[in-house]
């Protein structure tokens, strides 16, 4: 839930009894509507906090519920109204939710400005669509940090098994910067055994970096690896077009860091013009700067929060690290025809194949299956690669930016079956090849 959800809810849960100051409002019908109400209220934040329910699902549900339990819900009139809505709001929730693998397809053909698409089959390109344009990548940029892990692994310089202080991580976090990632790789840690004296291993720091996409073990590996030994491996790798990695999280602070610089007060507007007028350059010294003061304790992480207004995170998302889908497909072919090492390409295929650890009905379908997602309020992109039982091998990567709200919550919905029955039809391949083709 985000402050406004929080303040809405809370906003409900003090409002709703105070006409029952009054003596004459406490009927036995305003004190049940009072007590349903508030009982509601607290199930849609009990759900919500503690099983990980979508919040405008279980607000859809908790409106409904409050129909339900209104008495005079059962009269012929409201009964039609109210059938009316809930048959609309299903016809609405229909479009939305079902699986529609097309709806990706036609926002990459309507949307050629903003998206970007690459798939190969068995070491031939089939597709290239804005594939050169460089796009940010978002979390998808932690396949690169992986493969630079898996080669420093390869060449003595780290030891996988090595341990890391939990309190050494937590200099990096900031609260409600990774839609709760981190805390919840934290748990996992925790109900697994691996946390031992507060401690974790580097490799499960890495591979919470990519299953959970942990903002805070990014940036931890980032200073570890080296920005420079991550950059100068993109140039060896062959991603020409690949912007120059620096730390995700610190960059958040940096609207902060502005106005605590600036010698009169800054609104939000006066920031975004700073921060847009800033060469790149400037940007990423001032990100690893912060940094350093994060690691250093200078900055106590815990004294901020993440709550920036949609225009600022937008600049954020802007200045992310960039590469083109060409380059992400490049890096796929690296790993799929194993031309890394063979303990960095074991290294590697371990941190990225976390669909074939965590969904055992993988295994079926594929012998290897790897992938980092990566995603803003405006931004949805994937990178992955597959390989079947008869040695088939298909890599795929796709970039969106500049999405609306509806944009991304459809491409959200949808992706997961665009992607599955890319893989499993060569129809569909070709389909999709020749629709973005003839643009």
């Amino acid at each position: 839930m985000n402050m406004l959800a929080w303040i809405g809810m809370l906003t409900i849960i003090i409002l709703t009894p105070l006409p029952l100051l009054i003596k004459e409002n406490r009927t036995k019908e305003e004190i049940r509507k009072v007590i349903v109400t508030e009982v509601i209220a607290l199930a849609i934040i009990i759900a919500v906090l503690f099983f990980s329910v979508n919040y405008l699902l279980a607000l859809v549900v908790g409106f409904i519920a409050l129909i339900l339990f209104n008495k005079k819900t059962y009269t012929k009139k409201r009964l039609i109204t109210y059938g009316a809505i809930i048959l609309v709001v299903g016809i609405a929730g229909y479009s939305v939710f079902r699986d529609n693998p097309d709806y990706v397809l036609n926002h990459l053909k309507e949307n050629p400005q903003t998206t970007s698409f690459y798939l190969a089959e068995n070491g031939v390109e089939l597709i290239a669509y804005q594939s050169d344009v460089v796009r940010p990548l978002a979390s998808t940029v932690k396949m690169l940090i992986a493969v630079e892990y898996a080669m420093q692994i390869d060449a003595g310089l780290l030891d996988k098994d090595s341990t890391v202080s939990l309190d050494e991580l937590s200099r990096y976090y900031v609260k409600d910067t990774d839609g709760n990632a981190h805390v919840e790789w934290l748990k996992a840690m925790e109900s697994e055994g691996k946390v031992v004296e507060n401690k974790v291993t580097l490799h499960d720091v890495a591979k919470g970096m990519v299953t959970y996409s942990s903002n805070v073990n990014t940036d931890y590996l980032i200073d570890l690896l080296g920005a420079a030994s991550i950059n100068e491996r993109a140039k060896s790798l062959g991603l020409t077009e690949h912007e120059e990695v620096y730390p995700i999280v610190s960059a958040l602070l940096i609207p902060e860091y502005l106005k605590s610089e600036s010698s009169e007060s800054m609104n939000n507007n006066e920031i975004i013009s700073e921060i847009e007028s800033m060469p790149i350059d400037e940007y990423r010294e001032i990100a690893v700067k912060l940094s350093k003061q994060m690691k250093e304790g200078t900055i106590k992480s815990g004294d901020y929060t993440y709550e920036l207004p949609l225009k600022v995170q937008r600049v954020w998302s802007d200045r992310l690290i960039g590469a083109s889908a060409n380059d992400y497909g490049k890096l796929l072919e690296v790993i799929t025809k194993d031309q890394l090492p063979m303990k960095a390409a074991e290294t590697a295929r371990d941190l990225l194949e976390w669909p074939m650890q965590l969904y055992e009905g993988n295994h079926k379908r594929f012998v290897h299956l790897g992938a980092k997602g990566g995603s803003t309020a405006f931004v949805l992109n994937d990178a992955m690669y597959a390989e079947d039982h008869n040695g088939n091998k298909i890599e795929m990567v796709i970039l969106t930016d500049d999405l609306s709200l509806w944009q991304g919550i459809l491409l959200r919905n949808n992706l997961n079956s665009f992607k599955s029955k890319l893989l499993g039809s060569k129809e569909y391949r070709l389909k999709v090849q020749k629709d973005l083709s003839e643009l």
